[in-house]
């Protein structure tokens, strides 16, 4: 009886767990297959956008090699093929910058450049068309990089640590926030806080980076009227191999998110002697 009692546990035993890895199996392939299905997806986003810069690259050198090599060249004639190539930049990536305010700005930043240089007329230099064109170039490999960077957030997350400090005492930590492969720092920060269209400045001449935030949450950056002092929103970020807090230098919107970094945003009263 015993013995026949065994077989049946044993039985019933190998009978549940053969049930749980082959639900376990199951569950792991549906799990590589959605994998798998947003890999595909990236990929071909992937070899799409890169098929369109490619193919504004190549417009591009060709309107650098008249730059470069300006015997005879007339920047006045050249400005019509420029315009065409910017036009180009916003049917090929209308998506990306209808979605990223900082892009749109920018692009707005350029045809505005673009159209004063027209203004001139017959008294378009090197130095004009240069601007604009390096300005082009600029902004064609950056609506690149975050095209690609949405197609690898589908398959790619990361978390980050980011504090607002009022500089009154009052502090908030939003640990472990989720954001998407290729965030940059103002994408992060837009995810915790209030920022409006009006909270901060874009600056189409400053590199890298173009944008200052003046106002989150409602805390306003202000100064004397003879910018003797005031208070304004500045960034840091933690560093690990120092132990310690850096100030970040280039514009919040030109700084990459790191999985696990940890930054902050620190309200601070200014002077100068």
């Amino acid at each position: 009886m015993f013995i026949s009692l065994s077989m049946l546990v044993w039985a019933a035993l190998a009978s549940s767990l053969s049930a749980y890895f082959y639900l376990e199996s199951a569950a792991h392939a549906k799990q590589i297959a959605e994998t798998q299905k947003s890999l595909d997806k990236m990929m071909t986003a992937y070899d799409t956008s890169m098929s369109r810069h490619n193919m504004l690259q190549r417009e591009y050198s060709m309107l650098y090699g008249s730059y470069s090599f300006p015997f005879g060249a007339n920047f006045t004639q050249l400005m019509k093929p420029l315009g065409s190539l910017i036009g180009s930049l916003e049917g090929n990536y209308s998506t990306i910058l209808a979605e990223q305010e900082d892009l749109s700005r920018a692009y707005d930043a350029l045809e505005e450049g673009y159209q004063e240089v027209c203004g001139k007329g017959s008294e378009i230099t090197r130095e004009d068309f240069g601007v604009i064109l390096s300005g082009l170039y600029e902004l064609l490999d950056l609506v690149t990089l975050r095209e690609l960077a949405v197609a690898i957030s589908e398959a790619v997350t990361l978390e980050a640590d980011i504090c607002l400090d009022y500089g009154n005492g009052t502090v908030e930590w939003h640990n472990e926030t989720v954001v998407s492969a290729g965030y940059s720092l103002f994408q992060l920060t837009q995810e915790v806080a209030v920022i409006d269209e009006d909270d901060y400045d874009f600056y189409a001449w400053t590199k890298p980076g173009h944008i200052i935030v003046n106002t989150i949450n409602g805390e306003e950056a202000y100064s004397a009227p003879d910018f003797s002092e005031g208070w304004s929103w500045m960034w840091y970020y933690w560093d690990d191999a120092n132990q310690d807090w850096v100030s970040g230098m280039v514009g919040c919107d030109a700084w990459m998110v790191e999985s696990g970094g940890v930054y902050k945003w620190v309200f601070e009263h200014w002077s100068f002697p």
